[in-house]
């Protein structure tokens, strides 16, 4: 299974090279016309210490934002267009933030916002907390991260304690508990390495059939982990059954999708290229406190052109040279002819913010 696997991922590595050159040749961009949430990082600090993470080698702040920042941000979004946010931190947890409540209570408040969700790996929230979701109004989807399929390897994967992963587990029962209650959606993100029993083994497992049970959609994907833009590398994860893929085998021909539909402000202000990978915010294209979002992502913008440029020369900084999470305007996602999801070029999508 675990060679399947990976020799799936070679041969659609081969056929993504292939279909972006030639429908670069023929200037076909597939940016979408839907740039879906607008991500805000409230927190850039966590709980956990991951192996396959690189929260622990990142440089950048461990900080919470703001909330006159983050009022700021949500405004100057509105103003361009955007009407639902996403939350989740590039590396971190969104309950790290002392003041996040206060964050929701905005949103939810706000005439202008449609919705909002975020992932968390739910051990820093309490029962109450988690009571406290149910009564949010625009909240629309949680998505729980899991890791470990056990004490163990959850103790293993993401340097914790028993007393911690207790936790998860009382959060986990609270949050099935709450079911009728829920205004938003739940899903659940199970990722451990490739030693996952067929069948249940430990009180995790248990929970999570139960959550499956209840209807609740799981994404199960073990033993397979992306590098984080070149910092981790099996060195890292040694001694646990897990495969860190080698990011820089993946394709590149062209400027990353995410840098038109990925953008961040990160809970320092820095506005980012990337909310995926770009740990260290080497993709910065501007500060919030120093200019308004509408100049910020603009094709004005020298900061923002110059990356752009330079990924349509070839020229990938270390943080995308190493990705694998990169996908490049020359690709139209299967999906994406399957459903007839509406694209832009960079022409487009420069004009659209101008003309706001």
């Amino acid at each position: 299974m675990k060679r399947l696997r990976l020799l799936e991922k070679s041969l659609k590595r081969i056929y993504l090279k292939l279909e972006s050159a030639f429908n670069r040749r023929l200037g076909h961009e597939y940016i979408p016309l839907d740039l879906g949430a607008f991500n805000i990082e409230t927190s850039s600090a966590c709980n956990l210490k991951c192996r396959f993470c690189a929260y622990e080698k990142k440089e950048t702040p461990r900080v919470s934002m703001a909330n006159e920042m983050f009022a700021k941000t949500v405004e100057q979004a509105l103003e361009l267009g955007f009407n639902e946010f996403h939350l989740t931190p590039t590396t971190g947890d969104v309950f790290m933030d002392k003041h996040v409540f206060e964050k929701f209570a905005y949103l939810d408040a706000h005439p202008k916002v449609k919705a909002y969700h975020f992932f968390t790996n739910l051990t820093v929230l309490n029962p109450a907390q988690i009571e406290q979701l149910t009564r949010l109004k625009k909240l629309s989807r949680i998505t729980v991260s899991i890791y470990g399929h056990d004490e163990v390897t959850f103790i293993d994967i993401a340097k914790s304690s028993s007393k911690v992963f207790q936790r998860l587990l009382a959060n986990l029962r609270a949050l099935l508990a709450l079911k009728p209650q829920w205004p938003f959606a739940v899903s659940l993100g199970f990722r451990s390495t490739f030693d996952v029993p067929a069948e249940p083994v430990d009180d995790l497992m248990h929970l999570l059939r139960e959550f499956r049970a209840a209807g609740v959609s799981i994404h199960a994907s073990h033993g397979i982990y992306n590098n984080w833009g070149g910092y981790i590398t099996q060195d890292d994860v040694a001694g646990l059954n897990i495969k860190i893929l080698d990011g820089s085998k993946t394709p590149k021909l062209g400027p990353c999708v995410k840098l038109f539909d990925g953008f961040q402000v990160m809970a320092t202000g820095v506005v980012n290229g990337c909310s995926c990978r770009d740990v260290d915010a080497t993709l910065q294209i501007g500060h919030i406190d120093q200019a308004p979002l509408k100049n910020i992502l603009s094709g004005h913008n020298p900061l923002y052109q110059q990356i752009i440029t330079e990924q349509e020369a070839g020229k990938f900084r270390p943080a995308c040279e190493g990705c694998d999470y990169y996908r490049s305007i020359y690709h139209q996602p299967k999906v994406f002819r399957k459903k007839n999801i509406p694209v832009q070029t960079r022409l487009q999508f420069f004009r659209r913010f101008n003309d706001k």
